[in-house]
């Protein structure tokens, strides 16, 4: 039991950071039914992990009727589940897929109601025991145990099955998110029909096969701990390249501005002013259209064959340029792009004037004239 609680709590932190995630994500691209299905599911499964602490059980009880919180646990998961068959098997804005999405509200429906009437009928001295040989031969606490381990068992083999089709066609991260996915939901939809197969046995004196619950529970925390895994990766994966392009691009921005210094000592009206904190990103990308502007006004300055000439020489070249374009003479050449980037994106816009600035550095000289 202590280790179900360590992983109770474990797995609401989680829940609770990749839903602070999910809804930075839709503050920033939009929603749709599937990151609103996705979103929804971890909003109650991370409610279902926390109502499942003793202080909060003793509360809900206390305030509705003893075994609520056993009702609101096992309906917040079924919720939780029908949101994920929503994620993995209705994908994208298709009418007729939402609206297909809309029936599995009747199988969620039925299993609540379930829960709730069960859970009425079950002796008050039962309704919070936990599952055994002596509980399990009331009727009625079979019944509920049965309607939550069936729809759960219903709703994870659905996901399993949707999970399958994406995991083929993945690769890179998604690949590896979805495989710890896959391998969660598998294990806990087998915990779910081991608990079935424990009840009929027991509840109906057909077999009693007491290590078949131990082995449900222990498959149920694998299970958990996998599929844990399996949604906070992305989230963990998308934090860590957002720290490495941080730190490459405070790097870059860095590494510009010797050629900055310099070419904005000559054309200083370039310099954008700020009106508040710049970011990582943004100090990178202001340095790169400041020096580019600045380059295309010296371009008239610079030699027509500077863009093909070997580092050390266009290094002499720009600063020749920026003299003379402070001295107020002007070459009879044309303005012109200077050191064009693919424009693919911002990193790439800022590699050739990086190694320039890199050659300039090396020179151990005085970057602006």
């Amino acid at each position: 039991m202590v280790t179900v609680g360590i992983v109770n709590v474990i797995a609401a932190v989680v829940f609770a950071a990749a839903l602070c995630w999910r809804l930075e994500q839709i503050r920033r691209e939009g929603g749709g039914l599937q990151p609103l299905a996705m979103t929804m599911a971890i909003a109650t499964l991370t409610l279902a992990f926390i109502a499942s602490g003793d202080d909060v059980a003793d509360a809900i009880d206390t305030v509705l009727f003893t075994g609520a919180d056993r009702v609101i646990f096992y309906a917040l998961l079924a919720i939780g589940v029908a949101a994920l068959i929503i994620v993995f098997f209705f994908p994208g804005r298709s009418t007729t897929r939402e609206r297909r999405a809309g029936l599995e509200a009747i199988p969620l429906v039925a299993a609540i109601v379930g829960l709730q009437v069960t859970m009425l009928v079950i002796p008050p001295g039962l309704r919070t025991a936990q599952l055994s040989d002596w509980t399990v031969r009331n009727v009625a606490y079979a019944v509920f145990v049965l309607i939550a381990s069936g729809y759960l068992a219903y709703g994870f083999i659905a996901c399993v099955r949707s999970i399958r089709r994406f995991f083929e066609l993945a690769d890179g991260y998604l690949r590896l998110s979805l495989g710890l996915l896959l391998f969660g939901l598998g294990l806990l939809a087998v915990s779910s029909l081991s608990q079935i197969v424990y009840v009929l046995g027991t509840s109906m004196d057909l077999f009693q096969i007491g290590w078949l619950l131990t082995v449900s529970q222990v498959l149920s925390i694998v299970g958990v701990v996998a599929f844990l895994l399996g949604v906070s990766y992305p989230m963990l994966h998308a934090r860590w390249h957002s720290l490495k392009a941080g730190r490459r691009r405070r790097r870059d921005a860095a590494d510009l501005l010797p050629l900055w210094e310099l070419v904005t000592s000559g054309v200083p009206e370039v310099v954008l002013t700020s009106t508040g904190p710049v970011s990582v990103t943004m100090r990178l990308h202001r340095r790169v259209v400041e020096i580019r502007d600045a380059l295309t006004q010296l371009s008239p300055c610079l030699p027509a064959d500077f863009d093909s000439a070997p580092d050390a020489d266009r290094v002499e070249m720009v600063r020749d340029a920026v003299a003379e374009y402070v001295a107020g003479r002007r070459s009879g050449g044309g303005v012109r792009d200077v050191l064009p980037g693919d424009g693919a994106d911002l990193d790439a816009d800022a590699k050739p004037l990086l190694e320039l600035s890199k050659a300039m550095a090396a020179q151990d000289v005085p970057a602006a004239a």
